[in-house]
């Protein structure tokens, strides 16, 4: 599959009625659908999934039969149809994704660097906007990535506007060194968070791309708690650390404005 990571489903709760498992599982094939990079086989899902080929041949064309799943008539390999393709974008309309692209094409033009719109999903940040800069260097990262939490600067804001930051780093186990400054130690990590969350922004230098820096807001919901992420990204010789607090007074507004434009009571 696309990000090389199988998405075994969870065992059915007790009472659980066979409906709702068959819904799971459908919701569980259109998230394989969607990761994937190019066509996937029915064999493929199954073995993602941890279900058995003739479960995911029945789920899949009735899915296929209602427009969500389209197949290829020569290899007989699928990707999502139209009625996915419609679903999506009726969401971006109306949870606010629509909204914030305009806000961050603005954000990009500002500041001439590649930004981001990031929410979490689960253990990682999940990139769902995304503007480009136009210098001819630039850091690329398309929408669909997923990046590690605890190493850059859209997963440090998530981390830290959260009810329980110290619980979120310890659920995170062994932090991996993807750089010579990739923080590792989940106490230093925590200290940072703090920091992050007193000053409103978070910072990423070099600490999962060599010579890529980061500056990062929340998208706060009612609560104070992020929903999203907003990130400027760039090579760090063109983020200096005399920008940096010009970068994040952009960002903050950028995720003040995305927030404002969320439907009351919705997360992106």
């Amino acid at each position: 599959m696309a990000t090389g990571r199988e998405h075994a489903l969870p065992s059915p709760a007790n009472g659980q009625v066979a409906g709702t498992q068959t819904i799971v599982r459908a919701l569980a094939v259109l998230r394989e659908l969607r990761d994937a990079d190019g066509d996937v086989g029915i064999t493929e899902i199954a073995r993602a999934l941890e279900l058995h080929t003739s479960t995911v041949h029945r789920i899949v064309k009735a899915l296929a039969a209602a427009g969500y799943v389209a197949q290829n008539d020569r290899t007989e390999r699928y990707r999502l149809g139209r009625e996915a393709f419609l679903l999506g974008r009726a969401a971006e309309r109306t949870l606010g994704f629509e909204a914030a692209k305009p806000l961050l094409e603005r954000l990009a033009e500002i500041t001439g660097e590649s930004v981001n719109l990031v929410v979490r999903d689960g253990d990682e940040g999940l990139v769902v906007l995304r503007e480009e800069s136009q210098q001819p260097l630039r850091f690329t990262q398309p929408v669909g990535a997923r990046v590690p939490l605890y190493c850059t600067s859209t997963g440090k804001i998530l981390l830290a506007f959260t009810e329980d930051p110290s619980a979120e780093v310890t659920r995170l186990g062994e932090l991996k060194a993807l750089t010579a400054t990739t923080i590792t130690s989940p106490r230093e990590l925590l200290r940072e968070l703090e920091q992050v969350k007193r000053q409103g922004f978070s910072v990423n230098k070099s600490e999962r791309v060599p010579g890529v820096c980061g500056v990062a807001a929340a998208v706060l919901d009612a609560d104070g708690l992020a929903s999203a992420a907003v990130a400027v990204q760039g090579p760090e010789f063109r983020m200096p650390d005399e920008r940096i607090a010009e970068l994040a007074s952009l960002a903050m507004a950028t995720a003040e404005d995305i927030a404002a434009a969320i439907p009351h009571g919705y997360h992106l």
